[in-house]
């Protein structure tokens, strides 16, 4: 299985955010959503062995977590502002417990750290100056994590750190949060061939 989890640090957790401004009152969801898409689809439908975590942290009711599955996802489809509906089911009701509210959709309220043991088991964290993907030794089963447009928090990279998060980077330039999923796609897609 490969997981991606993606911090969004201003993202909404307000089941009413506006569809029409993802970019902006919804706190960057645009960028997560871009993300998902990235992690979970392939040119002629969706990579079944693919699950992507979105940490939703801003206002008024953070912090949600967010998980699709691709070999469980039935709704799902290119178009950012769809599946920007499915998110918003998932902040309805909010609980500790996870629920699936759509095939392949779950929500829940959950932190940084358990957002991530609910996906270990272990961690490569993706970043600026990590070893370089395509001489790294990467674990079989892991989750990529990657921040938004800002810097995971000292405490959340305290987080991976604790849980020995092996540090890749995916070239020598900085790229958006889709971008540097999909290079970890076809770097893991070009070892399986």
């Amino acid at each position: 299985m490969r997981r991606f989890f993606a911090v969004g640090h201003r993202a909404s957790t307000d089941p009413g955010f506006p569809l029409d401004d993802l970019a902006g009152s919804a706190g960057r969801m645009d960028i997560l959503l871009n993300a998902a898409n990235a992690a979970l689809l392939l040119a002629h439908g969706i990579r079944r062995d693919s699950e992507i975590g979105l940490l939703l942290l801003g206002p008024p009711a953070p912090p949600r977590f967010v998980r699709l599955v691709g070999f469980r996802l039935k709704s799902y489809q290119p178009d950012i502002r769809s599946n920007a509906s499915l998110i918003r089911q998932t902040l309805v009701d909010a609980s500790r417990v996870e629920h699936e509210f759509s095939p392949g959709v779950y929500g829940s309220i959950a932190t940084f750290p358990e957002a991530l043991d609910r996906l270990g088991p272990t961690f490569v964290a993706l970043r600026e100056g990590g070893k370089d993907i395509r001489q790294a030794a990467l674990p079989s089963d892991a989750t990529f994590v990657l921040s938004d447009n800002q810097e995971l928090a000292a405490d959340e990279e305290g987080g991976l750190r604790d849980r020995g998060a092996l540090a890749v980077g995916v070239g020598p330039v900085a790229l958006h949060t889709d971008h540097a999923i999909a290079i970890v796609h076809n770097e893991l897609d070009r070892r399986g061939a």
